[in-house]
């Protein structure tokens, strides 16, 4: 930090943690402050890195090491940036990446287990514990009015003194108490929903409310529509609202509505066959039982009516996070008809070993599962079933390939091995 000058003191800082959302929050978060300062916000993700509010370069770690994250800072101050989104990982704290880092504003999305491994975290407490590091190490706190262990999440933040805005997304499944910021959404499955802000321009937190009649007008709700699907991506969006707004952006500033067309790389992503408009994939990152469950949430919402048939095809990554694999599974068994799994990034354990513990957890004797060597041909078979089955039933076939997103590399022996890419084996597939 000091040998780059200390560019954090002049950049306002907005780190957001979470097992899942956070790439698609601080996209949108960014989206909202970059137009909201002239093109002056800068981002750090898991996907790609952004230092001058345009340029996109592809990112290694969801949280730059020490050096390169103070290198990144002061090339934003430099390009002339007022802020700066990050993405904050377990691992961040664990190993010190921001030791000492401070921020304006950080959002703290939900919590759920994962990184459970003798590299990450040797259990589910040390990973929570990581976590809530955030807390003590912000001004303004933004979460969400429900999530597991946020009386804790509450203790921390009362104990450091900080600031709380919350978020909440009415009409999913899981309830949840009214908040700052409030999404609902008319119809599951749908990427449209109303938007009400509950606080002052001031932006108190949960301590102040305005009263006069001018805010109230203010804050009445408002219609959104996002560009990607899925509830929980409603949520994300709310999650931004609540960051852009606790950073100090006006209600109503039109620079809020800037992220109903942010589109994340590999990120449900959608294609529609041309040889069989009733055969869809969806390429996303969803990689733990958290983010499949909500994958398939989004699916049977959107789809259930319609009787379904769905395949997913996917791995789990080597060395690591050994509680994926069974969580992937548990997740999936009983709302999948296909189950394919294949290729991920296995590091140097045995691919082999990865796909027969994975398949070892099926419990469903209905579930047709399977394990195809070769993340293409996987992704192949699933489109020739699903032609298959849809010609022969006329009823909608959904594809799901996750965990690698817009990813052209799959990572073997500590190296990355050159691999087409879920989204161009889809494309070429489908005539795309």
């Amino acid at each position: 930090s000091a040998y780059w000058g200390r560019p954090q003191d002049k950049l306002t800082l907005i780190g957001i943690t979470g097992t899942k959302g956070k790439t698609t929050t601080a996209y949108f978060t960014h989206a909202i402050l970059n137009q909201a300062t002239g093109g002056r916000c800068a981002l750090l993700s898991s996907v790609d890195n952004c230092t001058d509010g345009r340029t996109r370069v592809e990112s290694q770690l969801t949280t730059p090491d020490s050096p390169d994250l103070y290198r990144l800072m002061r090339q934003a101050v430099d390009n002339g940036m007022t802020h700066l989104v990050m993405e904050v990982s377990s691992q961040a704290y664990k190993v010190d990446r921001v030791h000492a880092l401070h921020f304006d504003v950080a959002a703290f999305l939900n919590i759920s287990p994962d990184h459970i491994s003798p590299i990450e975290h040797p259990t589910y407490e040390d990973y929570l514990w990581c976590k809530r590091q955030i807390i003590r190490n912000t001004d303004t706190l933004v979460h969400p009015t429900a999530m597991d262990h946020l009386p804790l999440i509450l203790e921390d933040a009362r104990r450091n003194h900080v600031t709380t805005v919350t978020f909440a997304a009415h009409g999913t499944a899981t309830p949840m108490p009214p908040a700052d910021i409030d999404a609902t959404i008319p119809r599951p499955g749908s990427p449209r929903y109303t938007l009400a802000d509950n606080l002052p321009d001031t932006t108190g937190g949960t301590t102040a409310r305005a009263d006069t009649a001018r805010d109230r007008t203010a804050r009445e709700p408002r219609t959104h529509e996002l560009g990607i699907p899925g509830d929980f991506n409603i949520l994300n969006a709310a999650a931004a609202t609540a960051i852009a707004r606790a950073t100090g952006i006006p209600a109503n500033d039109p620079s809020l509505d800037a992220l109903q067309n942010v589109h994340v790389p590999g990120r449900m992503e959608r294609f529609t066959d041309t040889t069989n408009p009733h055969v869809t994939a969806y390429v996303d990152y969803a990689h733990n039982q958290a983010s499949v469950t909500a994958i398939l949430d989004f699916v049977w919402e959107r789809y259930g009516a319609q009787n379904p048939r769905i395949t997913l095809v996917t791995g789990s990554a080597g060395n690591k996070a050994y509680d994926r694999r069974e969580g992937i599974v548990k997740a999936a068994q009983n709302r999948v008809a296909r189950l394919i799994l294949t290729d991920e990034d296995t590091d140097t354990e045995p691919m082999e070993h990865i796909l027969e513990q994975m398949d070892s957890y099926v419990t469903n004797p209905d579930l047709e599962h399977t394990i195809i060597p070769g993340r293409a041909t996987a992704i192949e078979t699933a489109i020739a079933d699903a032609r298959a089955d849809a010609g022969r039933t006329g009823r909608p076939n959904i594809i799901l390939a996750i965990g690698k997103g817009r990813e052209k590399w799959i990572k073997h022996c500590n190296k990355h091995v050159e691999y087409e890419g879920d989204i161009d084996v889809i494309r070429r597939m489908f005539g795309l």
